[in-house]
């Protein structure tokens, strides 16, 4: 054994030694280990304490940040969420309906539209059938597409008027206008197509109304003259004056060329005092007393003329002989006249007639 190893053998303590050093410890120093050791203690309860409520803090706060949700809850917040959007949903509720009226309204314009197109595309017998279906059956037709149609229709019916130059109007609606007469179209109750004839006056001081004349019924097709008012033709032009012979004659050819246009388009004519496109086999009944005043009148005439002649052919009864086989005869009955006409082989109006042996019109129109 080294030096070294036998001094520190030398140092071993033995137990014996260690209790009795701990017995032997002084009273001041256990005193003041045991006032460490508590200050120790209460140190490390301190903190036990603090973080205990810090830890109570901090599960708080998560459960403030995190609540449990239930089944009440989510729709309480689905509510909410509905409450506050409200005013949002009932503006788009609001534009969406907008919407639907615009696509509405746009829609049934384009519909117009194409009919509106349809009907300018259309000859006659289109717009008959159109006619026929949304005016006299009353099909939905908007009233532009509606004042169009009856436009179109009657310009077919007017084409023989090209020739004098017929054209609409560009100051009075409804109404086609030519160089020698204008013509006001309309629907009457029955909505039968309605053409008024107005002509200018020799003076213009004078004006007379537009003369409801033809009478046009797609329905039936069929067409009827008012003969009262080709009577007040004649009589502005014989007594009244305020039309010229070459006005009458004109009238009366331009108005049988629309007749026998119409009839070539399927109308039938129904039998009138204008239609100059047969002999004239005809039966009329004056207003007017067959006076005495109004005989002469007629006998001077006749006998001044060598192709005229007069006879009696009882009371009250006369057969005026004109010349190319035409004749008149005419009889009393009571404040009234009767009259037969006959053209012999000549196609006439009774305006053709009246104009041609004018020195008779007494017999039928007189100045009132």
């Amino acid at each position: 054994m080294s030096e070294y190893d036998k001094e520190e053998a030398e140092k071993v303590v033995e137990p014996s030694e260690i209790e009795n050093e701990e017995a032997t410890v002084d009273p001041t120093e256990e005193a003041a280990l045991d006032e460490t050791t508590t200050e120790l203690l209460t140190e490390s309860a301190s903190e036990e304490e603090l973080e205990g409520a810090a830890e109570g803090t901090k599960i708080h706060e998560k459960e403030k940040i995190v609540p449990q949700m239930t089944a009440d809850t989510t729709l309480a917040k689905k509510e909410q969420e509905l409450a506050d959007n409200q005013s949002y949903l009932s503006g788009k509720e609001q534009d969406h309906q907008e919407i639907v009226q615009m696509i509405h309204e746009a829609e049934t314009q384009l519909a117009d539209l194409r009919m509106r197109k349809a009907f300018i595309e259309s000859g006659f017998s289109e717009l008959l059938g159109a006619y026929q279906q949304y005016i006299l059956a009353g099909d939905p037709i908007s009233p532009i597409a509606r004042t169009s149609l009856v436009e179109y229709f009657a310009y077919e019916l007017l084409k023989p008027l090209n020739d004098i130059g017929l054209e609409l109007s560009r100051t009075t609606y409804d109404t086609w206008e030519t160089r020698h007469f204008s013509i006001n179209y309309a629907l009457d109750d029955s909505d039968n197509l309605i053409f008024s004839f107005a002509l200018p006056t020799i003076d213009e001081r004078y004006q007379v109304d537009a003369i409801n004349l033809l009478k046009i019924s797609p329905e039936t097709m069929t067409i009827d003259v008012k003969d009262d008012q080709v009577l007040a033709l004649i009589r502005y032009w014989s007594v009244e004056r305020v039309f010229s012979v070459g006005q009458m004659t004109i009238f009366n050819h331009k108005l049988n060329q629309l007749l026998e246009h119409a009839r070539q388009l399927g109308f039938t004519v129904n039998e009138t005092l204008l239609d100059n496109t047969k002999v004239l086999r005809l039966n009329l009944q004056s207003e007017f007393e067959l006076t005495e005043q109004v005989l002469d009148d007629i006998f001077i005439v006749a006998m001044d003329h060598p192709q005229y002649d007069m006879e009696k052919l009882g009371e009250d009864a006369y057969e005026v002989l004109l010349d190319k086989g035409q004749s008149l005869t005419v009889s009393k009955e009571g404040e009234q006249t009767a009259l037969f006409v006959s053209s012999g082989e000549y196609h006439r109006s009774v305006i053709d007639f009246f104009i041609n042996y004018e020195f008779l019109i007494p017999l039928m129109v007189r100045k009132v």
